[in-house]
C-alpha cells in the first residue's frame, strides 16, 4: 500500500491509573533547577528508554558563530510551551511536542542585534516571562525584560544598571508566605574592577513583580568580597527559604538575608560568611546556585576548589550553622546539587573532557557511586515518577560529543542521546515535565526527547502481538474471544512498517458477515503501572465490492465487557484511523492484553455476489508515561 492519504483526528485524553501511582502530569519546570529552592526534582515521567527519533524532535533556532554559543541556560516548561534563550537575544516558544509559536514568536529583546552569550536564566508566573540580557557586550541598555507567555509581547523592559556588568545568574521566582511575588538575580563585574565602575562590583537585586507587567525594584545588594577574578555573581543563583534569600559570590562567600524586610533600596543582611574559614580551606569561587532540603534542614552548593558542600541553615532565623558542615572532594564544579531520598547528585567537570556525575550521602557527603559521563558543568534533573529508589537523574555534558545522559539511581547509565539532534557542547542542565526531557546546546539547537513503547509488528508475531483473520457477524460484536485464524508467517511480515507497501488482504466467504482484522497486546507487566494513555492506530482500507464505505475501528473495554468504538473511515480511500485512549487500566485486561478490531462496514452478500474485504497495512500501539 502506498502512504496513507485519510487521516482520522484525534480526541486526546490524559489518564490516570488509580491513587497508588497518580503523576504530576506534564507539570511546569518554570524556572531553573525548577522551584525556589532549586530542588531538580519532579513527580514527571521522563524516558527512561533510548530517545525515540519518530517520538522525539530537535529544531535549530540560531545558527552562532563558530558555535561558542547557542541555547546556554535550561530551558523552561510552563503552561505547555518550552521555552529558550537564544545568543542572539532570542526567547523562543514550542509546544511540548516541537511545534513552533507562531505570531511575535521568537521575540527578540536586545536593542542591540550583537551575537553574544546569554548564559544567565528566565523564570516564568503570572501569564509572564521574566529575563536578563547578560549583556557582555552590551551598556548602559535594557537588563530585564517582563514578556507576555502567550504572545510574545513585550509588555515592560527596565535598566537595571548602567555599569558594564554582565547578568549570569539565574532568575528565582518566589511568591512569599503574604502573597507577594519577587523575582531575584544577580550580576557580575567581568571586566577590571578598579577602571570601569569601582562602584559596582556586582550587586544582587529583587524586584516586585504583583503587577507582573511593571517589575518594580525593591532593593539591591552590593557584593562585599572581591573574587581572583570576577566580582560578584556568575551562575550563582539564590535558594530562596522562608523569607530568607541564600547566595554565593566569586570569592567563596555565603550570604543570608531577609529579602522581604527591605527599605531605601537597602535588604536586612542576616549573616554572611567566608566558605574558607567554615570549611578550612580555600573554596575558591562558587559557581552553583544553592539548593536546600527541608527534610535535612540544609544546603548544598559547589566552588571551583573542587568540592561539594553541605551547611545546616535553619529555616526560622535565616542563620547558618556552620558547625554541622562536611565537604566531598568531587573536582572543579559548576554544577547545583539536588536531594533526594537521603542522597546528593552533582556533577563535576574536568575542562571540555572528562567528568563524572556522583551520588552522595546527604548525612556526611561520603561517596555512594560515581559515574563517568563527560564535562557535567550543569545541574541534574531528576525525575521521581517510578518511586523512592528508582528515581532517574538527567545531565548534559560539555563536550564535543555532548549530548544528554540518563543514569539510575544505581549510578547505571540508562542511555546516552545519540540518534536525535546535535549532541555538541551542551553547557546547561534540563528541564522535565510529562514524559519528556528538553535541553539546549551550543549550535542553538533545542531538543525535546520522549520514548513511548510501541507495540506493532515489526518483527512479526511474538509472545507479546498476535492477529487474526477474521469474520465476524454483526458489525460491532458482543465477544473478545480469540479467533483461530492467525495470520502466517508472510502475513505478519506485510504488516511489519507503514511504508513497506505490502500489506494483508481478507475477503468473507459466509453471507451476512463482516470482513474483520483483530489484533492482541500483550502489555508487560513492568510497564503497565506507569501508563497514562494508550494511542491506536491501524492503516489500511475496507471495502465492499463497489461500495466505498469504509470501516470501524474498535478496542475491549474489559471492565464493561464489550467492543468500544474508536474510529471510524466513510470510504475505501488507503488511511489511517487512530485514537488517544482515556482510562487506560479499562483497557488493559488481567492477562496485559489490548484487543483491537477493524471491521468493514458492509456484510458479505450471496445475491448479488459481493464479499466484504479487509486490508490491513499497519497497525500499532503505543503506551505514553
Amino acid at each position: 500500500m502506498k502512504k496513507p492519504i485519510l487521516t482520522i483526528y484525534l480526541i486526546g485524553f490524559i489518564l490516570l491509573l488509580g491513587a497508588a501511582t497518580q503523576p504530576v502530569l506534564a507539570s511546569d519546570w518554570p524556572q531553573f533547577q525548577k522551584d525556589e529552592i532549586n530542588s531538580g526534582i519532579t513527580n514527571d515521567s521522563a524516558p527512561i528508554a533510548n530517545p525515540s527519533s519518530s517520538e522525539s524532535w530537535v529544531v535549530d533556532t540560531v545558527i552562532p558563530s563558530g558555535g561558542m554559543a547557542g541555547i546556554d541556560s535550561t530551558p523552561i516548561v510552563y503552561n505547555g510551551s518550552v521555552y529558550a534563550v537564544t545568543s542572539e537575544a532570542n526567547l523562543v516558544k514550542y509546544s511540548l511536542d516541537g511545534t513552533p509559536a507562531g505570531g511575535f514568536w521568537p521575540v527578540n529583546f536586545a536593542t542591540a542585534g550583537t551575537y553574544d552569550f546569554q548564559n544567565g536564566g528566565m523564570a516564568a508566573c503570572n501569564g509572564y516571562i521574566y529575563l536578563v540580557d547578560s549583556g557582555c557586550v552590551r551598556y548602559p541598555d535594557y537588563d530585564l525584560y517582563a514578556i507576555d507567555a502567550d504572545t510574545g509581547t513585550i509588555v515592560d523592559r527596565k535598566n537595571v544598571t548602567d555599569s558594564r556588568v554582565q547578568f549570569s545568574t539565574p532568575i528565582t521566582y518566589v511568591n512569599d508566605s503574604s502573597g507577594n511575588k519577587h523575582i531575584l538575580f544577580g550580576s557580575v563585574n567581568t571586566s577590571s574592577k578598579d577602571t570601569v565602575n569601582p562602584n559596582d562590583g556586582g550587586k544582587y537585586y529583587c524586584y516586585n513583580v504583583n503587577d507582573p507587567s511593571n517589575p518594580v525594584k525593591e532593593w539591591e545588594r552590593n557584593c562585599s568580597s572581591v573574587g581572583r577574578y570576577y566580582w560578584g555573581y556568575y551562575w550563582a543563583g539564590a535558594a530562596v527559604i522562608g523569607n530568607y534569600a541564600v547566595y554565593g559570590d566569586d570569592n567563596g562567600h555565603l550570604v543570608s538575608v531577609n529579602y522581604t524586610n527591605f527599605a531605601n533600596n537597602e535588604v536586612e543582611t542576616i549573616q554572611e560568611i567566608n566558605a574558607s574559614d567554615v570549611f578550612g580551606f580555600n573554596v575558591k569561587a562558587i559557581r552553583s546556585s544553592v539548593s536546600y532540603s527541608e527534610e535535612t534542614g540544609r544546603i548544598y552548593f559547589t566552588s571551583l576548589a573542587g568540592y561539594c558542600y553541605s551547611l545546616g541553615f535553619n529555616a526560622n532565623t535565616g542563620q547558618f550553622n556552620t558547625a554541622s558542615n562536611w565537604s566531598s572532594n568531587i573536582g572543579s564544579s559548576t554544577s547545583t546539587p539536588a536531594y533526594y531520598n537521603g542522597r546528593v547528585y552533582v556533577g563535576n567537570n574536568n575542562g571540555y573532557s572528562e567528568g563524572n556525575l556522583w551520588c552522595l550521602s546527604a548525612s556526611d557527603g561520603a561517596e555512594i557511586w560515581s559515574t563517568s559521563v563527560g564535562p557535567v558543568q550543569s545541574s541534574p534533573a531528576i525525575s521521581a515518577f517510578y518511586g523512592s529508589g528508582n528515581e532517574y537523574i538527567y545531565v548534559t555534558t560539555n563536550s564535543g560529543s555532548g549530548g544528554i545522559y540518563c543514569v539510575n539511581s544505581a549510578g547505571s547509565i540508562v542511555w546516552h542521546n545519540t540518534s536525535v539532534g546535535s549532541n555538541k557542547y551542551c553547557l546547561a542542565g534540563a528541564a522535565i515535565s510529562g514524559g519528556w526531557v528538553y535541553y539546549g546546546n551550543d549550535d542553538g539547537y533545542l531538543l525535546g526527547l520522549a520514548n513511548y513503547t510501541c507495540y506493532d509488528f515489526a518483527v512479526g508475531a511474538s509472545e507479546n502481538k498476535w492477529a487474526y483473520n477474521y469474520q465476524v457477524e454483526n458489525v460491532k460484536p458482543s465477544t473478545s474471544t480469540v479467533p483461530n485464524f492467525e495470520f502466517s508467517t508472510a502475513e505478519y511480515e506485510d504488516i511489519a512498517s507503514c511504508d513497506e507497501g505490502e500489506s494483508v488482504i481478507s475477503v468473507t466467504d459466509t453471507n451476512g458477515d463482516h470482513a474483520a482484522h483483530r489484533f492482541v497486546f500483550k502489555i508487560d507487566d513492568n510497564e503497565k503501572p506507569w501508563i497514562t494513555s494508550l494511542n491506536v492506530m491501524w492503516c489500511g482500507r475496507g471495502w465492499h465490492d463497489s461500495a466505498d464505505n469504509g470501516v470501524y475501528l474498535y478496542i475491549w473495554n474489559h471492565a464493561s465487557s464489550q467492543y468500544e468504538e474508536l474510529a471510524n473511515s466513510s470510504t475505501d480511500a488507503n488511511g489511517c484511523l487512530s485514537a488517544e485512549i482515556e482510562d487506560a487500566g479499562n483497557y488493559i485486561d488481567a492477562s496485559g492484553n489490548v484487543t483491537v478490531l477493524v471491521v468493514q462496514k458492509s456484510a458479505h452478500q450471496t445475491r448479488p455476489a459481493r464479499a466484504s474485504h479487509i486490508e490491513t497495512d499497519y497497525v500499532k500501539v503505543v503506551l505514553k508515561p
